[in-house]
């Protein structure tokens, strides 16, 4: 199996047998952290690679420094004499991600919305949206975003004309 995608651009360039390893090292890489490593261009004289770290189990995902760091420590201890250059795509978690049912209490509570006011809006049957309101219903992504647009609309419908000081679009590499 294939850690790296596209590392058959470094036959020739390295070992066999630092062609495995570096799999192995990548496969580490893999499970500890989630980062995956794809060789973009890779020659005698320079080597291209991108890392990207997706959503991470410890919760605290890598900088793009550490991304750097962690890419060329690996890379380097089999690709020899060849400057590798990293193009590193840090995780930008979801906006989405933070919806919890203490979020949806807290956002209700604030702007003074009820569950009927939610049933009347979404469609949405009340003993569903109890149970994910009161955690006693795990929520997948399509219910976390639906929940986080929706209040995302009523402050729209209560200040229709936000300023530009206020708008925070997310940052994406």
């Amino acid at each position: 199996m294939e850690i790296i995608k596209d590392i058959y651009k470094l036959v020739g360039i390295v070992r066999h047998i630092d062609l495995l390893r570096l799999e192995e090292g990548a496969k580490q890489c893999l499970n500890q952290f989630n980062i995956s490593f794809e060789i973009i261009n890779a020659r005698s004289s320079s080597l291209k690679v991108k890392t990207r770290q997706w959503k991470c189990k410890s919760g605290h995902p890598a900088e793009i420094p550490k991304l750097i760091a962690i890419t060329q420590d690996l890379f380097e201890r089999f690709v020899v004499n060849v400057p590798v250059t990293v193009h590193p795509i840090a995780y930008t978690p979801a906006v989405v991600d933070e919806v919890e049912p203490l979020w949806i209490s807290d956002k209700m509570l604030n702007m003074g919305i009820t569950i009927k006011d939610i049933l009347r809006d979404t469609g949405v049957d009340r003993l569903s949206l109890t149970a994910w309101i009161e955690g006693l219903q795990p929520m997948s992504q399509d219910v976390k975003a639906m929940f986080f647009y929706y209040f995302e609309s009523i402050q729209l419908r209560k200040n229709p004309h936000p300023s530009l000081s206020t708008f925070n679009e997310p940052c994406y590499n």
